[in-house]
C-alpha cells in the first residue's frame, strides 16, 4: 500500500486530479454494475411476472363467466354414476389428450379425487374440466393453478368431487 501512496505523491498535481477522477469513476461503475443493475432486472422480471398473472387471473374470470355456476346443472352420463373416479379421470384424459400431463391420480374416498396436472395446456384443461362436469357431474372443489415456463401452460392441483 505504500509502494501505491509514494507512486501517487510522486505524480504531479494534475496527474493525481486525473487518477482520483478515474477512481472515483471506477468506484460508480461497480457500483452500478454490481448493484443497480441487478435489481432493476429484477424488478423488470417480477413485474413481467406479475403481468403474466394478471392475464392468466383475467383468462379464468373470463372462462368463469362464459361457464357460469356449474353445480346442479349437470347431466351425468348413464351408467357413470357408480363407475370408479380413477377410471373416469384416465378414460377422460385420454379422449382430451391429456394424458401425459397427469402427474397424479389419488382417489380420496368414493366421491373425491385429488390430481396433479403439469405443463398442460390451459384451454384444454378447461375443457377437460366443463366435459367432467357435464358428462360426469365432477365438480372442481379445490383448485390451485400456477402458470408453467411455457407459454399457455399451467401446473394444477385439483380436487374433483361428485355433485349431489
Amino acid at each position: 500500500m505504500n509502494a501505491l501512496r509514494n507512486w501517487f505523491e510522486e505524480l504531479t498535481p494534475r496527474e493525481q486530479t486525473l487518477v482520483a477522477a478515474a477512481g472515483l469513476l471506477l468506484a460508480v461503475a461497480i457500483v452500478v454494475i454490481g448493484l443497480v443493475r441487478p435489481v432493476a432486472s429484477s424488478a423488470a422480471r417480477n413485474a413481467e411476472t406479475v403481468a403474466e398473472r394478471e392475464a392468466l387471473l383475467a383468462e379464468l374470470t373470463d372462462v368463469a363467466t362464459r361457464l357460469g355456476p356449474q353445480r346442479g346443472n349437470a347431466q351425468v352420463a348413464a351408467g357413470t354414476g357408480n363407475q370408479s373416479l380413477v377410471l373416469i379421470v384416465d378414460q377422460s384424459t385420454r379422449q382430451r389428450g391429456l394424458q401425459d400431463y397427469l402427474v397424479r391420480n389419488q382417489p380420496d374416498g368414493s366421491d373425491k379425487i385429488r390430481l396433479r396436472f403439469e405443463r398442460a395446456p390451459f384451454d384444454d384443461l378447461v375443457e377437460w374440466l366443463v366435459q367432467m362436469s357435464q358428462q360426469h357431474g365432477l365438480g372442481a372443489i379445490s383448485a390451485n393453478i400456477d402458470t408453467a415456463p411455457e407459454s399457455g401452460r399451467v401446473n394444477c392441483n385439483l380436487v374433483l368431487s361428485r355433485s349431489g
